[in-house]
This record gives structure tokens, sequence and C-alpha cells, in this order.
């Protein structure tokens, strides 16, 4: 009998092991499918409410990415490397404009190797985009969608995508509440600029204080727009993977039915190409691959590009080597080629911010 007892104890605790795996397995498919990275369309944390969340999801056939204008034949491609562009829009509710692509991520789950990966894509990459000559990465969007955004990254660097996934600020906020806010230490050069930027803000940003904060979710949006210090643009991007590894945690502590709870309510926000088919079948192959450990990529990587002022508009842009580049996406990818040996160290959390760029110079500052 006592036998019996320890057999039960011994397959409820791997049970519960293998539950909790499964979980934190899902929670991470739902940090990639988004661009802002806190839920996903492969969301839903209890199979008892997978078809209601997936009800809720907004499939738009007409934008598929498989009806851009691009040569497939022409595009690296591996049918068990699967990759989801990823698209946050920086569109406000009372516009009617598409926006341009605030962020733009690529969410790769490697079937092959058991790996699942983020690459982020500068917005301030000066591109060609197809038909229109060159541009700021982020207006591909806002001329042709994520069908044109997509053909600008397949023209320049050459792969292939297997579908999208658009999210609206409005996802990150939801989430951030949902969640009881994000733990964030903040240098005092950010909470500087948080207070001084946005003290008209009725949204408390300009409450933050340096050192240990909870960001309410306006608090959170702001911190992770933040570029104005030395570090740019990359430092903005650091910041985000900071609020996802954050938001990550926060939610491998929550119960299952929390989880569920923040995946179904996020949903409506989501746009994407993917059926619930689909879906339903990443969702599985992450749970069986079994991994919750992100490899990460940053495009254009330190040593590929120069920044500087456009002549004319004075724009400032990235003028980058995408020859470089797309060996190494492709490597990072797919595996194909050489190994690059790339060393992406660039930091966040600078104290110095950028001469005659201070927050109480910066107009047009929003996060609603």
């Amino acid at each position: 009998m006592e036998n019996n007892t320890e057999t039960k104890k011994m397959k409820k605790k791997t049970r519960k092991r293998g539950r909790k795996r499964r979980i934190l397995a899902q929670i991470t498919v739902c940090l990639l499918l988004t661009v802002l990275f806190v839920c996903s369309a492969a969301g839903g944390a209890a199979a008892a409410y997978y078809k209601a969340a997936t009800r809720t999801i907004q499939t738009d056939t007409k934008t598929a990415l498989r009806n851009a204008d691009v040569v497939d034949a022409d595009l690296v491609y591996d049918q068990d490397v699967v990759n989801i562009l990823l698209i946050g829009c920086d569109k406000r509710a009372d516009e009617t404009e598409a926006g341009r692509s605030d962020t733009t991520m690529i969410a790769t789950i490697d079937l092959k190797n058991g790996k699942l990966k983020l690459t982020s894509l500068m917005r301030d990459m000066y591109i060609d985009v197809p038909g229109y000559g060159y541009h700021k990465f982020n207006a591909a969007y806002s001329y042709g969608g994520v069908q044109l955004e997509y053909a600008t990254i397949a023209e320049n660097f050459g792969i292939r995508l297997d579908g999208y996934v658009e999210v609206d600020m409005a996802a990150f906020r939801e989430v951030v509440e949902l969640i009881g806010g994000v733990p964030m230490d903040l240098t005092e050069a950010e909470a500087y600029f948080l207070q001084t930027a946005y003290v008209n803000s009725k949204h408390g940003e300009k409450n933050v204080t340096a050192g240990s904060n909870m960001l309410t979710p306006y608090q959170a949006l702001a911190y992770c727009r933040i570029r104005q210090d030395v570090t740019g643009e990359f430092g903005r991007t650091d910041r985000q993977r900071k609020i996802l590894i954050s938001v990550f945690n926060q939610l491998k502590s929550q119960d299952i039915m929390t989880i569920t709870n923040v995946c179904m309510k996020a949903l409506k926000y989501v746009t994407t190409d993917l059926t619930e088919a689909q879906i339903r079948s990443l969702m599985t192959s992450v749970i069986s691959m079994g991994t919750t450990e992100i490899e990460q990529l940053r495009i254009p990587y330190e040593g590929s590009y120069t920044e500087g002022r456009l002549s004319g508009n004075g724009a400032w842009v990235m003028q980058v080597d995408y020859e470089l580049n797309r060996q190494a996406l492709q490597y990072f990818i797919f595996g194909t080629g050489e190994d690059p040996q790339i060393q992406d160290e660039y930091g966040v959390g600078n104290d110095r911010f950028i001469e005659g760029y201070y927050p109480e110079k910066t107009e047009g500052i929003s996060t609603y």
C-alpha cells in the first residue's frame, strides 16, 4: 500500500512538472507571436479554453503574405523552420491612415533543431522599398501595409516568411493591466526622461522614480519607446526586450486560469493571416519542443552599418551593408552559409542623453 501511495505521488509530481512545462511553452508562444511581445495568436494556457480564445482572432486572408508580390523561388526556405512576421503599429485610435510599423520582428520556430528565435529589424534602416525607392524601413508598412513590408524584407534579405501577426498598442496595455504591472529598474536618466517628457500626461508616467518600479501599462509603454539617449534606436529595442523578459517572468508565476484570461482578452487586438488550424499546429509543435529559451538577433548587427543624416530632409538613418546582414540573417534563421561570429553588445540603461535632444526639448511624444 505504501509503495502504491509513493508511486501515485511520483506520478502526480511528474504530471505537474509536465503541465508546468507545457504552460511555459505556451507562454513562450504567446510572447513570440505578438510584436509587443505579451500575448499570442497561439495563446490559450488550457486546452479547454483554446477554441473560445481562438474565435476572437481576426484572420485576414486579403493581406496574407502568400499574396505578396515576391518571387518565392529566389528566397531561402525550409519547411521545418517556420518564420512569422511580427508587426506592432504605432497607429492611434483616432487615426485613419495605416501608420508606420513601430516594431518589426521575425519569430522563428525551428522544428528541426528544437529552437525558438527572435530577430529585431531596426526601423531606421535606409532600405530599398519595392516600387518606392529608398526610405526608412518602417515606411514600407505605411505605403503598402504588411504585404509591402514583407516584400521589402524578401528583396533585401532573401528569406521567405510563412505568415504574420499584427497588434496595436492597446494589446500591450491590456496585458500589462491584466498581470498587475511590469517590474523594472530605471536609471536616473530614464526616470528623468519619463518624468519630463510626459509631465502633462494623465496616466502617471511622471510618477516613476530611479530604481525599482512596478510600471503601469502606460508607464511600461512609454519606457519601451525611449530612444533619446546615446544608444538611440538600439537602446529602444533593448528596452522592449527587457519589457518582454519582465512580462515573461510575470506570466510564469501566474496560475493557469490567469494565463488563459490574459491570452483571451488580448487576442481581440491581434490580426493575422494564420488560420486556427495553423495556430493550433504551431502551438502543438512548440509544446512538443519543450524549450522556453529564446535566441535573439538584431539587424543590422554591430559593425555592419553607419549612421547619419540624409541630405535634403535631414532624416537620421542607418546606412546598412545589406549583403552582410542578408548572410547573417540567413545563417541565424536557417543555419546556411558560414557563421558570421556576431557579437551584439549594445546595452541599455545609459545615463547620457544626446546633446540638444533632452526631454524638455522633445515634442510630440505620446503613448496613446
